[in-house]
């Protein structure tokens, strides 16, 4: 894989407004509510960072509005992991038995679902070949599409990639894996002098005591990170960061959207007197010490430490335990008349947001506003 080949680079300019999203994943309409909460301008820079195709609802939909978007010479779309991945399977006939095993293991919606459900085809009466086939013949636009976006771009004092860059001192001299998936980018670091913006890895995977997913500004590190965790977590958001220029003077601020269902708190609740440090991968295995109705006694594996964990967020691999979502024992502390938004209801409890953290409050005591 020529990398360099596929690494673009703008000329500076003095002013500009510039909007990066990354891992929009399938999400359609929230991109679409992004877009008018930012006020998106046609002389402003939009930037995607891959990603915004698997893992959620509506990827052909979105496919369809971004090869639209992507013929204005300000909109630019740069590959992530999983353009490459479909790109992978799609480019090469060989790979058509691979479409079937993910199909069958993947725990999320795939635009191989869009695309067949489209064509009407039930895979199960059609060989894994003529599937491949009957899918590049309909829709080589947009295999073609995904197979050719960039996967880099170099602007201003920004470098844009779907995953990070390698620790070198020529960033483009990056291997073709860390730029569309470097796991754990942040902590690593670069020894590029400009600022690396990159999505892939949700923002909250690096909170030890958080769990929302709002975007990282690290001015010392020259990282910021911007995947909210749409379509990966319960708690998932979208970001969009906005970049300012005006001479030698730099505005950076983020928005962000998510769609969760507002409640009203109509009963007072006294929640934790401190937030707890989170539990979550990698260090989310845990050993069950009492099973109970609605949270479980739990003990985490690696520091024996115990912890009440939701029953739903308890999943099995055959071997151990883990909870699959970032999880806190943590119960909110709200007012009657506060409002929370509400991410999800296992059993008696909701997960909701209040001032940008995550807890827990028994059901009975909000009400649902929309």
């Amino acid at each position: 894989m020529d990398v360099k080949s596929r690494i673009i680079e703008l000329p500076p300019e003095e002013k500009y407004r510039l909007i990066v999203m990354s891992d929009i994943h399938g999400g359609f309409n929230l991109y679409k509510k992004l877009i008018e909460k930012v006020k998106l301008e046609k002389k402003d820079y939009l930037i995607l960072l891959g990603d915004f195709i698997e893992k959620g609802p509506r990827s052909k939909k979105l496919l369809e509005e971004i090869k639209k978007i992507s013929k204005h010479k300000n909109r630019i779309i740069i590959s992530g992991n999983c353009e490459a991945f479909i790109s992978y399977l799609m480019k090469d006939i060989n790979n058509c038995e691979k479409i079937y095993k993910y199909m069958e293991t993947k725990p999320y919606r795939s635009i191989f679902d869009d695309w067949i459900d489209e064509l009407n085809i039930n895979i199960n009466e059609i060989t894994p070949a003529k599937l491949h086939t009957k899918i590049n013949n309909t829709y080589k636009d947009d295999v073609n599409f995904i197979s050719t976006l960039p996967i880099g771009l170099e602007f201003d004092k920004f470098i844009f990639v779907h995953g990070g860059i390698d620790h070198i001192h020529n960033w483009k001299d990056s291997s073709f894996r860390t730029i569309l998936a470097c796991d754990e980018f942040y902590k690593k670091g670069h020894k590029s002098d400009k600022t690396v913006i990159v999505g892939h890895w949700p923002t909250s995977n690096y909170k030890n005591f958080s769990g929302n997913g709002d975007v990282i500004i690290d001015e010392k590190k020259r990282i910021i990170c911007i995947d909210g965790g749409y379509g990966v977590k319960i708690k998932g958001q979208m970001n969009a960061l906005i970049i300012e220029k005006n001479g030698k003077d730099y505005n950076i601020f983020s928005e962000k959207i998510d769609d969760f269902t507002r409640y009203k708190v109509i009963e007072k609740n006294r929640g934790s007197e401190k937030i707890p440090e989170k539990l979550g991968w990698p260090y989310n295995k845990i050993k069950i010490i009492e099973k109970k109705e609605e949270f479980s006694l739990c003990e985490r594996i690696y520091n024996r430490e115990r912890i009440n964990v939701k029953n739903e967020l308890i999943k099995y691999d055959g071997k151990e335990y883990y909870c699959d979502q970032d999880y806190q024992e943590y119960f909110l502390t709200v007012n009657k008349g506060d409002q929370v938004r509400v991410a999800g209801i296992y059993g008696k409890y909701a997960l909701a947001r209040f001032k940008d953290e995550y807890g827990w409050i028994e059901t009975k005591k909000i009400a649902r506003l929309e």
